[in-house]
């Protein structure tokens, strides 16, 4: 939690979960004190000169601002007490994290983003066809989540590399990238399984009770029993 002399963090980002999402979920848990400003896109354009690289998340903490959802995410759950201090398991954090957030979410989806109308939809669905390369990344997931030893991804305690998972499979669920199907990930059982079970944690599903966008709605909430 802040102390009451510490400049109160103000992270900005769109009003969708996307890259901004674990930072917000990180600070919620670790019930650390911040300003979460959401920006819609129409607000953008003139937003955009003012960042230190013309993208969002930034975060402000005082009189410094900065960029780059990998760096927020590692000193938000710095400040949330989600770090591991053991270096090894820092280590594998970061393994899950970057393999998400880099390997699937930045190499394969953003560059789709790029394109538009037809072109776009064909090809986000050859990503996500059966063999394609959006299917193969969640194969290596799958295995990753169901060969762990913990009730978590890195041992017994909730980290970054659990939320990046989480975040990434409440994006494909709730429909968030147009042209892959909400329902991609629902062959892979033991992401299913992964999804629900931080869903259920109490912190993230009071989080999103509270929500009432639909994206958050459908992609972010433990499935009905």
């Amino acid at each position: 939690m802040s102390s009451s002399s510490a400049p109160v963090p103000v992270l900005t980002y769109f009003n969708v979960p996307g890259r901004g999402e674990i930072a917000r979920l990180l600070f919620t848990i670790g019930k650390v004190d911040f300003e979460d400003k959401q920006v819609v896109f129409e607000e953008w354009g003139a937003l955009k000169p003012t960042t230190p690289f013309g993208q969002i998340p930034i975060l402000q903490v005082g009189d410094t601002v900065a960029a780059q959802s990998a760096a927020i995410d590692h000193y938000a759950a710095k400040l949330a007490g989600l770090q591991p201090q053991d270096p090894l398991q820092a280590l594998l954090v970061d393994q899950t994290y970057h393999f998400v957030t880099s390997d699937i979410h930045t190499a394969l989806i953003s560059p789709t983003a790029k394109l538009a109308g037809e072109e776009q939809l064909k090809a986000r669905q050859a990503l996500s066809a059966p063999g394609g390369p959006l299917k193969s990344k969640l194969a290596q997931l799958e295995k990753l989540v169901a060969g762990r030893s913990g009730k978590f991804i890195v041992g017994e305690q909730l980290s970054l590399a659990d939320l990046s998972v989480f975040n990434f499979l409440g994006m494909l669920k709730s429909g968030f990238w147009a042209g892959i199907p909400a329902d991609v990930a629902s062959d892979f059982p033991a992401l299913t399984v992964f999804r629900n079970q931080i869903a259920s944690l109490p912190e993230i599903a009071a989080y999103y009770a509270a929500a009432t966008d639909e994206l958050r709605v459908k992609g972010y909430r433990p499935d009905e029993a």
